[in-house]
């Protein structure tokens, strides 16, 4: 197959009324999408899911570093104003790989920086992070989030992050309300420490992977009222939405009018039924996919 890479000097000029473009692994970021669609009614989105080569969390930070660029690269060159990595797996290996290719006039939003801007607003400082090895691996939310406290003259912060690698493949399956989900995230939870009988060990649970947001029920049923299940969806949204705001490329408010699924594109670059059926799980209602992005010939 046939790669065409974009260039800078192809990019159509953005526009108020351009689209945002949206990329994960697969289509597990549509849950980014859908909150997105419902914060923000009047903005356009072109997503792309690079299904071929999911998951990224158990690809090297190397090789997730190029799908991204070129994914950011073919969202750019279709004239998003905007690149939001919603995938927690890329956002945490190459969120500045992607704002050095598409440069500085697109800005860029991650997963990752808006969940640790709000849980050091709130003083969080037991923090448990359940994602892909990858996420995991690279430590970012702890981190992230041990550097805002300290900025914030605040010590003591505890942030744990754990691997739950079954996790994505069964809420893929559907199974996010299965029984089988039950058991499988107490597993993940006591084996992390922070599940011990009734007591709860952690002040704020973080969704780190995209997929995750979809078994929150599950989640709340395992561990209670006790601690916080962190809506990243919508923290995102809210962080786009104000990213949009600041670069002047909130789209005008008579766009929202008679809007539907039509207006926003949404790309795969493998099709499978399999991918049919789950996207509509992870936006809410069946949505239009179509092969499509970087891997084709253009």
């Amino acid at each position: 197959m046939v790669v065409k890479m974009s260039s800078p000097s192809s990019r159509p000029s953005l526009a108020s009324d351009a689209p945002i473009g949206i990329f994960d692994s697969g289509i597990g970021g549509l849950t980014v999408a859908h909150a997105m669609a419902q914060a923000m009614p009047a903005e356009r989105m072109l997503y792309f899911g690079d299904t071929a080569h999911m998951p990224y969390g158990d690809r090297s930070p190397e090789l997730v570093r190029t799908y991204s660029v070129r994914i950011a690269e073919f969202l750019a060159a279709e004239g998003c104003k905007a690149i939001v990595i919603a995938c927690n797996s890329a956002s945490a290996t190459a969120k500045e790989a992607v704002e050095a290719s598409v440069g500085p006039g697109i800005p860029v939003i991650d997963v990752v920086a808006p969940v640790v801007k709000y849980l050091s607003a709130k003083g969080a400082e037991r923090v448990g992070v359940m994602g892909t090895r990858a996420t995991v691996g690279s430590g970012i939310y702890g981190r992230s989030l041990r550097e805002a406290h300290a900025g914030a003259g605040r010590t003591g912060c505890r942030v744990e992050e754990w691997p739950t690698p079954l996790l994505a493949p069964l809420i893929e399956e559907g199974w996010q309300s299965h029984a089988i989900m039950l058991p499988v995230i107490e597993g993940y939870l006591q084996s992390a420490g922070w599940v011990k009988g009734q007591d709860r060990l952690i002040d704020a649970l973080v969704l780190g992977c995209t997929h995750y947001p979809l078994a929150a029920d599950a989640f709340r049923e395992v561990l209670g009222d006790a601690v916080e299940i962190v809506d990243g969806p919508s923290i995102v949204a809210s962080a786009v939405a104000a990213a949009l705001l600041d670069e002047g490329l909130t789209a005008p408010p008579s766009q929202a009018e008679g809007k539907g699924l039509a207006a926003h594109r949404f790309m795969v670059s493998d099709l499978t039924e399999t991918f049919v059926r789950s996207a509509q799980r992870f936006f809410g209602k069946e949505v239009p996919l179509v092969p499509g992005g970087p891997w084709f010939q253009h």
